[in-house]
């Protein structure tokens, strides 16, 4: 699927061609946005997320934005993406689409369409955007302090500094030692937080992240040299000294109080638009997350880290309500690293190769749904022209023994603890298919496995009742 469809679907609005009733026209996604590129030299496109019931007179940025965009078109392309900051009294759904069509009046760019409300969402949580605060988003970063900053577009697309120049000579700061940037291990982790002690959210994350990136460490081989780098934006050296300690459990290197400019600098380099923020990068300084602190509340353990987008992921609450919709396909092991980095060797190829036929965006949006919350949707789609089968929206998942979540779930599934174990758990359609138990599990084995499940040729059997005893 191409990269302008995964991030809006099939078609936009056409803001120029909107009317006060509401009628407008659609246009393919490729289309519209035909000179942006996804990197390097040309066109880029632009993510305009405004509120709709916010006042006009107060969004100052949509206005700087439309004057931007005539001084560096057709450089630049916008996407809009029309929210609601949630204040005042509730708008009912023909209020909302009137503030809809009304924000787009006029607007020399396009729109995502009002119904398409699975997209606004899952764009919307992918930048961490704040409510009520229009912004800007450009391959990836938020760039609304850089726009007001420069009136004139004189800096436009405002690259981000790179990481490894921001940082380049600086001393962290640490308990008892110092060390440069450059000389952190090349494969560890870089897990970037912004935090103040001014800031009360940012006193409530400290002690989570600490307890997630110790369970990390102790739990994954890779993630040992994990470095947590704190990036404080306190206004007084008394204040970030508190900062820094309210991380000491976690190991945790500092930006010194005295790197003023690197430490103004990091928030553009990693795209950081407020705190408390969790941005992780790996070692030539290439972003991975960052919305971590999101990422770490629904994770709390760090069974994902450093929930980077990738087909599987290790089974977690959140999973399980997933499931409830969709159906799965699970590898239970058991809670040794070099089982789990065997469970993500054998299920990585057929989930890539499942999502790709299928143009899913993973992890777990499908272009042929209207929404990936709607609890009524049928899970056998249509074949499209070059699919030869209907198709499942299947997720894929490892499931850890000893945790919680697998636990509970082989419980309420009435499945024993063999490991490793690989099952088809499919929760619609209250049915199951397990690998018959001592059959080697390899990626050919999964991949037929998979077939024959996707096929219906799979020797199924019925889920039991919660109430049902084993």
């Amino acid at each position: 699927m191409d990269w302008r469809e995964k991030l809006f679907g099939k078609v936009l609005v056409k803001c120029e061609s909107v009317s006060q009733g509401g009628q407008y026209d659609n246009v393919p996604t490729v289309e519209a946005l035909n000179d942006c590129v996804e990197a390097g030299e040309g066109a880029v496109c632009g993510i305009y997320f405004s509120f709709a019931n916010i006042s006009d007179n107060s969004d100052d940025f949509g206005l700087r934005l439309e004057e931007i965009h005539r001084r560096v078109h057709p450089r630049l392309q916008v996407v809009q993406v029309v929210l609601w900051a949630h204040v005042g009294t509730p708008e009912g759904p023909v209020e909302r689409e009137a503030g809809f069509y009304k924000s787009l009046m006029g607007k020399p760019w396009f729109a995502v369409p009002y119904h398409d409300v699975d997209i606004k969402r899952r764009l919307t949580q992918k930048y961490s955007i704040a409510v009520g605060v229009p912004t800007l988003v450009i391959r990836g970063r938020p760039v609304r302090d850089a726009l007001l900053e420069d009136p004139l577009g004189e800096r436009f697309p405002w690259p981000a500094p790179p990481l490894t120049e921001v940082l380049r000579g600086i001393q962290l700061q640490g308990e008892g030692e110092t060390k440069l940037y450059e000389d952190l291990p090349g494969d560890a982790l870089r897990v970037f937080y912004f935090a103040a002690h001014w800031c009360p959210p940012c006193r409530t994350f400290a002690p989570s992240l600490c307890a997630a990136l110790s369970a990390v460490r102790k739990r994954r081989a890779k993630y040992a040299n994990t470095q947590l780098i704190i990036v404080s934006s306190d206004r007084s050296e008394q204040s970030y000294n508190r900062t820094v300690q309210s991380v000491a459990a976690a190991n945790a290197l500092a930006v010194p109080w005295s790197a003023a400019e690197a430490r103004g600098a990091l928030p553009t380099a990693l795209g950081v638009a407020g705190i408390p923020a969790l941005v992780i990068a790996n070692g030539d300084g290439t972003v991975l997350t960052t919305n971590g602190r999101q990422k770490l509340a629904a994770d709390p353990t760090g069974l994902n880290f450093p929930w980077s987008q990738r087909p599987l992921s290790v089974l977690t609450e959140q999973a399980l309500l997933k499931m409830a919709r969709h159906p799965a396909i699970v590898l239970f092991v058991d809670d040794e690293d070099s089982e789990i980095e065997f469970a993500e060797s054998v299920l990585t190829p057929a989930a890539e190769s499942y999502y790709e036929e299928c143009s899913i965006q993973y992890p777990g949006f499908c272009p042929h749904q209207s929404s990936s919350d709607d609890e009524t949707l049928d899970f056998d789609y249509p074949p499209r022209k070059s699919k030869k089968r209907p198709f499942k929206h299947v997720m894929f998942y490892v499931g850890v023994d000893g945790t919680d979540t697998a636990d509970m779930l082989r419980e309420h599934i009435c499945l024993d603890d063999a490991v490793p174990l690989l099952t088809a758990i499919d929760f619609p359609k209250q049915r199951m298919f397990t690998m018959k138990y001592g059959d080697e599990i390899t990626t050919h084995s999964v991949q037929n496995f998979l077939d024959a499940y996707l096929s219906g040729n799979a020797d199924f059997k019925p889920l039991k009742p919660y109430s049902d005893k084993c």
